[in-house]
Protein backbone atom coordinates (compact mmCIF):
# COMPACT_ATOMS: atom_id res chain seq x y z
CA UNK A 1 0.00 0.00 0.00
CA UNK A 2 1.05 3.64 -0.62
CA UNK A 3 1.21 5.73 1.55
CA UNK A 4 1.29 9.90 0.93
CA UNK A 5 2.81 11.57 4.17
CA UNK A 6 2.22 15.17 4.61
CA UNK A 7 4.49 16.57 6.27
CA UNK A 8 4.71 21.05 7.46
CA UNK A 9 5.34 23.29 10.18
CA UNK A 10 1.93 22.51 10.97
CA UNK A 11 2.27 18.87 11.45
CA UNK A 12 5.58 19.62 13.64
CA UNK A 13 4.41 19.31 17.69
CA UNK A 14 5.95 22.55 19.99
CA UNK A 15 9.59 22.81 20.02
CA UNK A 16 11.41 20.14 22.13
CA UNK A 17 8.88 17.74 21.21
CA UNK A 18 8.48 15.03 18.70
CA UNK A 19 7.45 15.23 15.08
CA UNK A 20 3.74 14.11 15.04
CA UNK A 21 2.62 12.58 11.39
CA UNK A 22 -0.51 12.42 9.24
CA UNK A 23 -0.89 9.88 6.39
CA UNK A 24 -3.53 9.28 4.40
CA UNK A 25 -4.46 6.20 2.59
CA UNK A 26 -7.51 5.06 -0.26
CA UNK A 27 -9.31 2.80 -1.53
CA UNK A 28 -11.01 2.40 -4.33
CA UNK A 29 -13.39 -0.34 -5.77
CA UNK A 30 -15.59 -0.61 -8.85
CA UNK A 31 -17.47 -3.93 -10.53
CA UNK A 32 -21.37 -5.33 -10.49
CA UNK A 33 -23.33 -6.87 -7.39
CA UNK A 34 -26.78 -8.80 -7.59
CA UNK A 35 -28.53 -11.57 -5.82
CA UNK A 36 -31.64 -13.42 -5.26
CA UNK A 37 -33.33 -10.75 -4.37
CA UNK A 38 -30.59 -7.58 -5.56
CA UNK A 39 -31.00 -7.10 -9.52
CA UNK A 40 -27.60 -6.90 -10.90
CA UNK A 41 -25.64 -3.32 -11.36
CA UNK A 42 -22.86 -1.60 -11.23
CA UNK A 43 -21.14 -1.16 -8.15
CA UNK A 44 -18.44 1.29 -7.27
CA UNK A 45 -17.09 2.81 -3.66
CA UNK A 46 -14.19 5.05 -2.79
CA UNK A 47 -12.60 5.20 0.93
CA UNK A 48 -9.91 7.84 2.68
CA UNK A 49 -8.38 7.22 5.92
CA UNK A 50 -6.33 9.60 7.68
CA UNK A 51 -4.00 8.24 10.15
CA UNK A 52 -2.45 10.72 12.85
CA UNK A 53 0.67 10.17 14.91
CA UNK A 54 2.91 11.43 17.75
CA UNK A 55 4.69 11.23 20.52
CA UNK A 56 5.88 12.95 23.60
CA UNK A 57 9.31 13.80 24.76
CA UNK A 58 8.69 10.83 27.60
CA UNK A 59 8.04 7.98 24.68
CA UNK A 60 4.00 8.12 25.31
CA UNK A 61 2.72 7.74 21.94
CA UNK A 62 -0.87 9.28 20.76
CA UNK A 63 -3.06 9.32 17.62
CA UNK A 64 -6.55 9.36 15.86
CA UNK A 65 -7.75 7.37 12.82
CA UNK A 66 -10.47 8.63 10.71
CA UNK A 67 -12.12 6.69 8.14
CA UNK A 68 -14.35 9.03 5.96
CA UNK A 69 -16.84 6.83 4.97
CA UNK A 70 -17.49 6.23 8.54
CA UNK A 71 -17.03 9.55 9.47
CA UNK A 72 -20.63 10.61 8.97
CA UNK A 73 -20.91 12.34 12.48
CA UNK A 74 -18.15 14.39 12.86
CA UNK A 75 -18.76 17.14 15.36
CA UNK A 76 -20.90 15.85 17.54
CA UNK A 77 -18.47 15.43 20.77
CA UNK A 78 -21.31 13.02 22.10
CA UNK A 79 -21.70 9.81 19.78
CA UNK A 80 -19.89 7.75 17.79
CA UNK A 81 -18.48 9.78 15.38
CA UNK A 82 -16.36 7.14 13.03
CA UNK A 83 -13.13 8.15 14.53
CA UNK A 84 -10.53 6.03 17.11
CA UNK A 85 -8.20 7.85 19.13
CA UNK A 86 -5.70 6.51 21.45
CA UNK A 87 -2.69 6.89 23.90
CA UNK A 88 -0.15 4.16 24.47
CA UNK A 89 2.89 3.52 26.33
CA UNK A 90 4.33 1.09 28.71
CA UNK A 91 1.09 1.12 30.54
CA UNK A 92 -0.75 -0.24 27.41
CA UNK A 93 -3.65 1.24 25.13
CA UNK A 94 -6.07 3.05 25.95
CA UNK A 95 -8.61 3.51 23.20
CA UNK A 96 -11.89 5.55 22.60
CA UNK A 97 -14.61 6.00 19.91
CA UNK A 98 -14.83 3.41 16.65
CA UNK A 99 -13.70 0.68 18.14
CA UNK A 100 -13.49 -3.11 19.36
CA UNK A 101 -14.75 -3.64 22.24
CA UNK A 102 -12.67 -6.24 24.70
CA UNK A 103 -14.86 -9.82 23.65
CA UNK A 104 -14.67 -8.59 19.84
CA UNK A 105 -10.74 -7.74 20.45
CA UNK A 106 -9.57 -11.00 21.99
CA UNK A 107 -11.81 -13.45 19.58
CA UNK A 108 -10.81 -13.54 15.67
CA UNK A 109 -14.08 -13.32 13.78
CA UNK A 110 -14.49 -16.86 10.73
CA UNK A 111 -14.93 -14.32 8.49
CA UNK A 112 -11.49 -12.56 9.42
CA UNK A 113 -9.65 -15.93 8.74
CA UNK A 114 -7.63 -15.55 5.41
CA UNK A 115 -10.22 -13.58 3.68
CA UNK A 116 -9.03 -11.18 0.81
CA UNK A 117 -12.17 -9.24 0.68
CA UNK A 118 -14.68 -8.28 -1.59
CA UNK A 119 -16.15 -4.92 -3.03
CA UNK A 120 -19.42 -5.78 -1.35
CA UNK A 121 -18.71 -7.73 1.80
CA UNK A 122 -20.90 -10.50 0.59
CA UNK A 123 -18.81 -13.09 2.30
CA UNK A 124 -19.35 -11.28 5.41
CA UNK A 125 -22.46 -10.16 5.34
CA UNK A 126 -24.89 -13.42 5.65
CA UNK A 127 -27.35 -13.70 8.30
CA UNK A 128 -25.24 -16.35 10.03
CA UNK A 129 -22.26 -14.30 10.25
CA UNK A 130 -21.27 -12.76 13.83
CA UNK A 131 -18.84 -10.13 14.00
CA UNK A 132 -19.53 -7.46 17.00
CA UNK A 133 -20.83 -9.72 19.67
CA UNK A 134 -22.87 -7.23 22.29
CA UNK A 135 -21.22 -4.08 20.92
CA UNK A 136 -23.59 -1.73 19.73
CA UNK A 137 -26.53 -3.93 21.17
CA UNK A 138 -30.32 -2.38 22.50
CA UNK A 139 -29.63 1.24 23.24
CA UNK A 140 -25.80 1.67 23.35
CA UNK A 141 -24.44 4.45 20.97
CA UNK A 142 -21.40 2.78 19.76
CA UNK A 143 -18.79 5.12 21.93
CA UNK A 144 -16.29 1.98 23.20
CA UNK A 145 -13.58 2.84 25.47
CA UNK A 146 -11.08 0.08 25.89
CA UNK A 147 -8.06 -0.89 28.05
CA UNK A 148 -5.81 -3.43 26.38
CA UNK A 149 -2.45 -4.48 27.70
CA UNK A 150 0.22 -7.03 26.70
CA UNK A 151 3.27 -8.82 28.31
CA UNK A 152 4.91 -11.81 26.86
CA UNK A 153 2.68 -14.48 24.74
CA UNK A 154 -0.43 -12.82 26.83
CA UNK A 155 -2.73 -9.92 26.06
CA UNK A 156 -5.91 -8.79 28.12
CA UNK A 157 -8.50 -6.29 27.20
CA UNK A 158 -11.60 -4.49 28.85
CA UNK A 159 -14.08 -2.45 27.79
CA UNK A 160 -16.80 -0.14 28.51
CA UNK A 161 -19.85 1.45 26.23
CA UNK A 162 -22.42 3.42 27.19
CA UNK A 163 -26.52 3.81 26.66
CA UNK A 164 -27.58 7.14 25.57
CA UNK A 165 -30.88 8.39 25.44
CA UNK A 166 -30.88 12.59 25.24
CA UNK A 167 -30.57 14.69 22.64
CA UNK A 168 -27.35 13.72 19.63
CA UNK A 169 -26.31 10.72 21.87
CA UNK A 170 -26.30 12.97 25.28
CA UNK A 171 -26.30 10.54 28.51
CA UNK A 172 -28.82 11.69 30.62
CA UNK A 173 -27.75 11.91 34.50
CA UNK A 174 -31.32 10.46 35.54
CA UNK A 175 -32.03 7.68 33.26
CA UNK A 176 -35.67 5.75 34.06
CA UNK A 177 -38.03 3.79 32.59
CA UNK A 178 -41.63 3.20 32.83
CA UNK A 179 -42.16 -0.55 34.48
CA UNK A 180 -45.04 -2.45 34.31
CA UNK A 181 -45.24 -5.46 36.77
CA UNK A 182 -46.86 -8.88 34.85
CA UNK A 183 -49.20 -10.94 37.73
CA UNK A 184 -49.81 -13.55 36.11
CA UNK A 185 -51.47 -12.22 32.68
CA UNK A 186 -52.28 -9.49 34.17
CA UNK A 187 -50.88 -6.06 34.45
CA UNK A 188 -50.24 -4.58 38.22
CA UNK A 189 -52.15 -1.53 39.42
CA UNK A 190 -49.24 0.84 39.78
CA UNK A 191 -47.43 2.26 36.86
CA UNK A 192 -44.04 3.08 38.24
CA UNK A 193 -40.13 4.11 37.50
CA UNK A 194 -36.84 2.58 37.84
CA UNK A 195 -33.22 3.56 36.94
CA UNK A 196 -31.80 2.18 33.90
CA UNK A 197 -28.18 0.64 34.11
CA UNK A 198 -26.40 3.21 31.91
CA UNK A 199 -22.94 1.01 31.15
CA UNK A 200 -22.45 -1.96 29.25
CA UNK A 201 -18.36 -4.13 30.10
CA UNK A 202 -16.47 -6.86 28.58
CA UNK A 203 -13.53 -8.60 29.49
CA UNK A 204 -11.54 -10.68 27.23
CA UNK A 205 -7.83 -12.06 27.01
CA UNK A 206 -5.81 -13.99 24.39
CA UNK A 207 -2.58 -16.10 24.18
CA UNK A 208 -0.30 -16.58 21.47
CA UNK A 209 1.89 -20.11 21.21
CA UNK A 210 2.91 -22.74 18.58
CA UNK A 211 1.77 -25.88 17.80
CA UNK A 212 2.48 -28.53 15.64
CA UNK A 213 4.34 -26.04 13.53
CA UNK A 214 1.53 -23.79 13.51
CA UNK A 215 1.45 -20.44 15.02
CA UNK A 216 -2.05 -20.87 17.26
CA UNK A 217 -3.94 -17.61 19.20
CA UNK A 218 -6.80 -18.51 21.44
CA UNK A 219 -9.09 -16.07 22.89
CA UNK A 220 -11.54 -15.76 26.01
CA UNK A 221 -14.15 -13.25 26.67
CA UNK A 222 -17.54 -12.41 29.18
CA UNK A 223 -19.71 -8.90 27.98
CA UNK A 224 -22.89 -7.83 29.55
CA UNK A 225 -25.43 -5.70 28.23
CA UNK A 226 -27.73 -3.30 29.54
CA UNK A 227 -30.20 -4.29 26.55
CA UNK A 228 -30.42 -6.12 23.56
CA UNK A 229 -32.40 -6.50 20.45
CA UNK A 230 -34.07 -9.40 20.09
CA UNK A 231 -32.55 -10.88 17.10
CA UNK A 232 -35.13 -10.65 13.98
CA UNK A 233 -38.30 -9.57 15.85
CA UNK A 234 -37.00 -5.99 16.76
CA UNK A 235 -40.17 -4.59 14.56
CA UNK A 236 -43.60 -5.11 15.81
CA UNK A 237 -45.37 -4.17 12.68
CA UNK A 238 -44.57 -0.41 13.70
CA UNK A 239 -42.03 1.52 12.44
CA UNK A 240 -41.64 2.98 15.75
CA UNK A 241 -42.21 -0.03 18.07
CA UNK A 242 -39.63 -2.18 18.84
CA UNK A 243 -38.91 -4.95 21.26
CA UNK A 244 -35.66 -5.58 23.71
CA UNK A 245 -34.52 -7.81 26.01
CA UNK A 246 -34.15 -6.31 29.37
CA UNK A 247 -30.08 -7.67 29.44
CA UNK A 248 -28.06 -9.88 27.98
CA UNK A 249 -24.95 -11.54 28.50
CA UNK A 250 -21.91 -13.37 26.34
CA UNK A 251 -19.34 -15.64 27.08
CA UNK A 252 -17.20 -16.73 24.01
CA UNK A 253 -14.13 -18.36 22.89
CA UNK A 254 -12.50 -18.84 19.96
CA UNK A 255 -9.30 -19.93 18.23
CA UNK A 256 -7.26 -19.32 15.02
CA UNK A 257 -4.52 -21.51 13.26
CA UNK A 258 -1.48 -20.28 10.68
CA UNK A 259 0.92 -22.30 8.90
CA UNK A 260 3.71 -21.29 6.68
CA UNK A 261 2.12 -23.29 3.67
CA UNK A 262 -0.55 -20.44 3.40
CA UNK A 263 -3.49 -22.41 5.05
CA UNK A 264 -5.45 -20.60 7.78
CA UNK A 265 -8.07 -21.73 9.93
CA UNK A 266 -10.41 -20.95 13.00
CA UNK A 267 -13.36 -20.86 15.58
CA UNK A 268 -15.61 -19.34 17.22
CA UNK A 269 -18.09 -20.37 20.19
CA UNK A 270 -20.46 -17.52 21.72
CA UNK A 271 -23.22 -18.67 24.45
CA UNK A 272 -25.99 -16.02 24.82
CA UNK A 273 -28.27 -15.38 27.51
CA UNK A 274 -30.48 -13.02 27.83
CA UNK A 275 -32.36 -11.14 30.68
CA UNK A 276 -36.36 -12.60 31.48
CA UNK A 277 -38.10 -9.54 30.96
CA UNK A 278 -38.16 -7.07 27.85
CA UNK A 279 -38.35 -3.71 26.88
CA UNK A 280 -40.88 -2.17 24.56
CA UNK A 281 -40.21 1.27 22.99
CA UNK A 282 -42.42 3.41 21.58
CA UNK A 283 -43.73 7.06 22.43
CA UNK A 284 -45.45 6.54 25.49
CA UNK A 285 -45.54 9.93 26.69
CA UNK A 286 -41.82 10.00 28.58
CA UNK A 287 -39.90 12.91 29.52
CA UNK A 288 -36.70 14.03 28.64
CA UNK A 289 -35.44 12.30 31.40
CA UNK A 290 -37.10 8.83 30.42
CA UNK A 291 -36.51 5.99 27.99
CA UNK A 292 -39.48 6.27 25.35
CA UNK A 293 -40.51 3.00 26.67
CA UNK A 294 -41.92 0.70 29.15
CA UNK A 295 -39.98 -2.40 30.58
CA UNK A 296 -42.26 -5.42 31.10
CA UNK A 297 -41.24 -7.57 34.38
CA UNK A 298 -41.91 -10.85 35.77
CA UNK A 299 -43.15 -11.85 32.21
CA UNK A 300 -41.33 -15.32 31.87
CA UNK A 301 -39.89 -14.05 28.65
CA UNK A 302 -36.86 -16.48 28.15
CA UNK A 303 -34.50 -16.36 25.07
CA UNK A 304 -31.32 -18.45 25.27
CA UNK A 305 -28.98 -18.73 22.57
CA UNK A 306 -25.56 -19.87 21.06
CA UNK A 307 -23.02 -18.92 17.70
CA UNK A 308 -20.70 -21.11 16.55
CA UNK A 309 -18.61 -20.20 13.51
CA UNK A 310 -15.30 -22.00 11.43
CA UNK A 311 -13.41 -20.21 9.33
CA UNK A 312 -10.49 -21.17 6.57
CA UNK A 313 -8.29 -19.48 4.04
CA UNK A 314 -5.42 -20.53 1.81
CA UNK A 315 -2.93 -18.51 -0.35
CA UNK A 316 -0.97 -19.45 -2.92
CA UNK A 317 1.24 -17.37 -5.37
CA UNK A 318 -1.26 -14.64 -5.81
CA UNK A 319 -4.66 -16.49 -5.40
CA UNK A 320 -6.19 -16.67 -1.91
CA UNK A 321 -9.60 -18.73 -1.50
CA UNK A 322 -11.34 -18.07 2.10
CA UNK A 323 -14.63 -19.89 2.96
CA UNK A 324 -16.89 -19.42 6.32
CA UNK A 325 -19.93 -21.09 8.02
CA UNK A 326 -21.89 -19.46 11.07
CA UNK A 327 -25.04 -20.83 12.38
CA UNK A 328 -27.31 -19.07 15.45
CA UNK A 329 -29.38 -21.37 17.52
CA UNK A 330 -32.03 -19.82 19.48
CA UNK A 331 -34.84 -21.60 22.03
CA UNK A 332 -37.62 -18.82 22.12
CA UNK A 333 -40.27 -18.62 24.91
CA UNK A 334 -42.96 -15.67 24.80
CA UNK A 335 -43.99 -16.25 28.05
CA UNK A 336 -47.03 -14.00 28.64
CA UNK A 337 -47.55 -13.20 24.48
CA UNK A 338 -49.82 -16.28 23.92
CA UNK A 339 -47.29 -18.82 25.50
CA UNK A 340 -45.55 -19.70 22.22
CA UNK A 341 -41.87 -21.16 21.78
CA UNK A 342 -39.75 -22.84 20.09
CA UNK A 343 -36.48 -22.99 18.65
CA UNK A 344 -34.73 -20.74 15.75
CA UNK A 345 -31.91 -21.56 13.99
CA UNK A 346 -30.48 -18.87 11.64
CA UNK A 347 -27.39 -19.70 9.48
CA UNK A 348 -25.41 -18.61 7.08
CA UNK A 349 -22.04 -18.96 4.95
CA UNK A 350 -19.94 -16.81 2.45
CA UNK A 351 -17.20 -17.73 -0.02
CA UNK A 352 -14.51 -15.12 -1.40
CA UNK A 353 -11.56 -15.28 -4.43
CA UNK A 354 -8.84 -12.91 -4.92
CA UNK A 355 -6.15 -12.21 -7.62
CA UNK A 356 -3.40 -10.01 -6.38
CA UNK A 357 -2.61 -8.13 -9.74
CA UNK A 358 0.22 -6.09 -7.36
CA UNK A 359 0.57 -2.52 -7.63
CA UNK A 360 -2.30 -2.68 -4.90
CA UNK A 361 -4.57 -4.34 -6.92
CA UNK A 362 -6.82 -6.99 -6.79
CA UNK A 363 -9.19 -8.63 -8.80
CA UNK A 364 -12.23 -10.22 -6.32
CA UNK A 365 -15.18 -12.25 -6.06
CA UNK A 366 -17.63 -12.14 -2.73
CA UNK A 367 -20.83 -14.94 -2.17
CA UNK A 368 -22.58 -14.50 0.72
CA UNK A 369 -26.12 -17.12 1.53
CA UNK A 370 -28.55 -17.03 4.19
CA UNK A 371 -30.86 -19.31 5.55
CA UNK A 372 -33.39 -19.66 8.24
CA UNK A 373 -35.37 -22.34 10.08
CA UNK A 374 -38.22 -21.50 12.21
CA UNK A 375 -40.66 -23.67 14.32
CA UNK A 376 -44.38 -22.89 12.75
CA UNK A 377 -45.92 -21.31 16.34
CA UNK A 378 -43.48 -18.67 16.22
CA UNK A 379 -44.26 -17.73 12.45
CA UNK A 380 -47.81 -17.89 12.90
CA UNK A 381 -47.34 -15.50 16.27
CA UNK A 382 -44.70 -12.70 14.72
CA UNK A 383 -46.48 -13.56 11.19
CA UNK A 384 -43.05 -14.32 9.72
CA UNK A 385 -42.44 -16.28 6.62
CA UNK A 386 -39.64 -18.76 6.72
CA UNK A 387 -39.09 -18.23 2.95
CA UNK A 388 -38.04 -14.80 3.54
CA UNK A 389 -35.11 -15.40 5.23
CA UNK A 390 -33.56 -17.59 1.81
CA UNK A 391 -31.49 -15.01 0.28
CA UNK A 392 -27.85 -14.47 -1.26
CA UNK A 393 -25.79 -11.54 -2.57
CA UNK A 394 -22.66 -12.16 -4.70
CA UNK A 395 -20.12 -9.41 -6.24
CA UNK A 396 -17.29 -9.02 -8.47
CA UNK A 397 -14.79 -6.36 -9.23
CA UNK A 398 -11.80 -4.64 -9.13
CA UNK A 399 -9.97 -3.31 -6.15
CA UNK A 400 -7.33 -0.55 -5.38
CA UNK A 401 -5.10 0.12 -2.54
CA UNK A 402 -3.61 3.56 -2.36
Amino acid sequence: MKNILLTSTALVAFAGAAAAEVTITGSAEMGVVGGEDVATQFFQDVDVKFTMTGQTDGGLSFGAAVDLDEAGNLGNEFSNQGVAIFVSGGFGTLTMGDTDGALDFVLTEAGNIGNPGSIADDETSHAGYLGSYLDGAGFADGQIVRYDYSFGDFAIAVSMEQNAFGADGLVLEDQTIGTVDFDGDSFDDVFGTEDFDDVNYAIGGTYETEFAGAAVTVGLGYQHAASADVFGFTDLGDDDVALYASDADAIGVGAAFTLDSGFTAGFTYTDFNFGDDFIIVDDFGADDDAVGGVQFENTDFELDGRHFGIGVGYTFDAFTVHANYGQYDYEFDRGVFDDAEGDITISGYGLALGYDLGGGASLLFGYGKSMASIDSDIEDSFGIDEDDFDTDTYSFGLSMAF
